[in-house]
């Protein structure tokens, strides 16, 4: 079951918790929701250092599951998810969850168009989009084909 997430359980004092760290200790739970015609590939992004944010533990597991549960809807006769983690450098420096979805030559991902992700758009998408918004963080989607890339980006806490 997954939880609805709220933004005012967003605490800016919270501890830094590490995005790659948690994305590979749900690769399990993740395999399970996205069921057994989806693959799922974890891995990091090229730039060095380390992938920390100031959002809870719980509110990043909740934010996998339910784009997990979206990429599972989204693609129902199969493809393959990659997740990456760590430092995206490319507009500003940030900690980035990037999610590939590449379905199967009968799934497609119609509900999406390349651009920044606003409310109502999918209910996994819709569910996060809260909680990465209230942590100064954004969605950003591209699809190129079958192809859906969808970078989330959270601020770096500071000192």
């Amino acid at each position: 079951m997954v939880r609805t997430m709220h933004p005012d359980s967003f605490d800016s004092a919270a501890k830094a918790v590490n995005l790659s760290t948690v994305a590979a200790a749900l690769a399990p739970e993740l395999r399970c929701l996205l069921g057994p015609t989806i693959a799922l590939t974890m891995g990091t992004l090229p730039a060095s250092g380390s992938a920390l944010v100031r959002v809870s533990r719980e509110e990043i597991v909740d934010l996998l599951r339910h784009l997990a549960l979206d990429a599972h809807d989204a693609m129902r006769t199969g493809g393959t998810v990659t997740i990456r983690t760590g430092l995206l450098r490319e507009v500003a420096e940030c900690a980035a969850l990037v999610i590939h979805e590449v379905p199967d030559a009968l799934s497609s991902r119609s509900d999406l168009a390349s651009g920044p992700i606003r409310k109502g758009r999918s209910l996994g998408l819709g569910a996060s989009y809260d909680m990465v918004e209230h942590a100064g963080g954004h969605f950003h989607i591209s699809c190129r084909g079958r192809e859906t890339v969808l970078t989330i980006c959270f601020p770096l806490p500071t000192s």
